[in-house]
């Protein structure tokens, strides 16, 4: 992998340079035309969560549904949730941020102790920018969540998802290093901005399928009701909510 995103990189730089120099040769269009073509590879790739330019990205498993859940712990959230999965006998992976992780570390061995799974999903959630972050940022930001969980737990986290999906570069070397494998969704709710509880339960309902691997998220007005519906239409479809042993497809 870290040999593949080295080819990458000496490509999008030799690209670049080559931009450079038929712009400075008078080669206006063909410098531009080159650049264009950096600018839509990088962007496919970065804001298309489910994108497999930059490497590979799970967006199903084999059977039953993945729920997931991002941007937690909350003092709020993370309590009813647990509960919810509890009565329904189901288990989920709670993609957790590493600064409120060590603000709750009682919530991530709490979340821990009832059988769940902890993913990382970055230290800070730099949801406008993770995208563009440099290698050193972006290793930074995935490092320390990851050292963040394991000295609370004892163990580290093997699934990664970046903040809002999207992703650079820089990510997959530094994946490969820690043991992470990236995460991406097949079902959603965009239960993270603002919409009423309905609309985001019909949404789900849409595009949930056996195999798949559906989104919500902690720390807004209505994510118990989310997991809360989820889980009702689990029951309805006869549906198994598990925790895959996920390995690179």
């Amino acid at each position: 992998m870290i040999f593949a995103q080295t080819w990458r990189l000496l490509l999008v730089a030799g690209m670049f340079g080559g931009g450079i120099a038929a712009m400075m040769a008078g080669h206006f269009m063909a410098g531009f035309i080159l650049h264009l073509l950096i600018v839509g590879y990088l962007l496919a790739g970065t804001l298309n969560p489910s994108s497999r330019l930059f490497g590979p990205v799970r967006t199903g498993i084999a059977k039953g549904i993945w729920l997931t859940l991002d941007d937690g712990p909350d003092p709020v959230d993370t309590p009813a949730i647990l509960d919810l999965l509890d009565r329904h006998a189901a288990k989920a992976t709670f993609f957790v941020i590493g600064e409120k992780a060590e603000k709750h570390p009682d919530l991530i061995r709490e979340i821990h102790r009832r059988g769940h799974q902890i993913g990382n999903h970055s230290w800070s959630h730099p949801r406008a920018t993770f995208w563009c972050l440099g290698p050193w940022a972006t290793r930074r930001e995935i490092v320390k969540c990851q050292r963040a969980v394991e000295g609370i737990i004892g163990q580290a986290p093997t699934v990664f998802r970046a903040p809002v999906g999207h992703y650079n570069l820089f990510v997959h070397p530094v994946l490969e290093r820690e043991g992470l494998e990236l995460v991406g969704w097949s079902s959603r709710g965009f239960d993270g901005v603002a919409a009423p509880l309905a609309e985001v339960l019909g949404r789900i309902r849409k595009s949930a399928a056996e195999g798949g691997i559906i989104l919500a998220h902690e720390a807004t007005p209505i994510a118990s009701g989310v997991v809360a519906g989820i889980l009702a239409m689990g029951a309805e479809n006869r549906w198994s909510f598990v925790i895959p042993d996920v390995s690179p497809e």
